[in-house]
């Protein structure tokens, strides 16, 4: 057999490599359900599958209450407001306040009384018209009413009543039972437990403000996993019915107890990278990898299919071609696979339509023959 001219077996290379791809228009690719995500790096290692749900972090709450009983006079918020540091939340009319206000202004007068006592006996000591023991009597007679006095001051602090309302009220002598209960912290009214006009107890929860930012998740592992997952393990995941929305959580600890109804063990993991919809409640599935781990470019496994024999994904080219490309494939997380040669980050393959497009390719590879 004659061995082929240069000129031909170019020709020949030229019809292989253009029977490697298929051409669609828009519409028949509509048509078709092509769908076509970027090739991703991930982790690959030591892994295997964990479930769970977004949760607010440790302390990132506060319950907003009252230490002593009242009647709800106002409202001055409402969930999903923003609030900051010292901005009063609810205003509540309280009689017991009303009561503590009195002793402090009935110690302020006891304290005023005792004071011009005991200047008028450190002036009759100098006269020698009173006793040096009678002048020590009125110095602690002074310094009990000054202690009273600041004791019952104190105590209304204590209950949230601002220092400078309680300067106005000793300076007017009329007690003011409105209480005006502010945020401890900036962040996000979550929760409101009460209404106006609603009379509460003491220590009854008011509202709940909460840090928006400080979310983690909430994994759950077979026990027979635990034993090989330490702080620092990477986590990848997606929200559950939401495939593109992917994220990245890094393993902060393990709660070492089994949860009696699901029979696994607790996971906490710092989100890392995550999506601005990922709200607590939401359930996500993922990959917990263990230990070292090397980034690799991955496709989803609805990208592949086999051909000749081999592995191949369908790599977009142009608005209207798709490649095929035979790809060598690594490790599989369960969703996605590692390839090792083939593809690169960024490109983009088909992930929906794949088996149209292998139909397409082999009608055309029969029409040229």
């Amino acid at each position: 057999m004659k061995s082929l001219v240069p000129g031909v077996v170019l020709a020949v290379a030229a019809a292989a490599a253009a029977a490697e791809v298929v051409r669609l228009d828009a519409q028949q690719q509509s048509r078709a359900g092509i769908v076509v995500r970027p090739v991703l790096e991930r982790s690959f290692g030591d892994q295997f599958r964990v479930i769970g749900q977004v949760v607010r972090s440790p302390g990132s709450t506060v319950t907003v209450k009252s230490v002593i009983g009242g009647r709800v006079e106002s409202i001055l918020v409402a969930p999903g407001d923003s609030v900051v540091r010292e901005q009063v939340l609810v205003e509540l009319h309280s009689h017991e306040i009303l009561a503590i206000q009195g002793e402090l202004l009935r110690a302020a007068a006891r304290a005023r009384l005792a004071d011009k006592r005991l200047e008028a006996g450190t002036e009759l000591l100098a006269v020698e018209g009173i006793s040096r023991l009678d002048v020590e009597l009125r110095e602690q007679e002074a310094l009990a009413a000054r202690l009273e006095f600041e004791m019952t001051r104190e105590e209304l602090i204590d209950h949230g009543v601002p220092a400078e309302k309680l300067r106005r009220v000793l300076e007017s002598k009329q007690p003011d039972p409105h209480l005006p209960l502010a945020s401890p912290i900036d962040g996000v009214v979550l929760e409101l437990a009460v209404q106006e006009h609603e009379w509460v107890q003491d220590y009854a929860p008011l509202l709940v403000i909460g840090n928006p930012d400080r979310i983690e998740l909430d994994l759950q592992i077979a026990p027979d996993r635990a034993t090989s997952v330490a702080a620092g393990d990477a986590v990848e995941f997606v929200p559950v019915g939401r495939p593109s929305a992917t994220g990245r959580a890094s393993v902060i600890t393990q709660v070492p107890q089994v949860d009696p109804s699901t029979r696994t063990i607790r996971i906490r993991a710092r989100i890392t990278r995550g999506n601005p919809s990922l709200y607590p409640g939401v359930f996500v599935e993922g990959t917990l990898i263990h230990g070292s781990a090397r980034l690799a470019p991955s496709v989803p496994a609805s990208a592949l299919i086999n051909v000749g024999g081999g592995d191949v994904v369908f790599v977009r080219r142009s608005s209207d071609e798709f490649e095929l490309r035979h790809v060598r494939l690594g490790m599989f997380n369960e969703t996605r696979y590692e390839v090792l040669d083939g593809v690169e980050v960024g490109e983009e393959v088909a992930v929906e339509g794949v088996f149209y497009l292998k139909s397409t390719l082999v009608k055309g590879d029969e029409g040229e023959g």
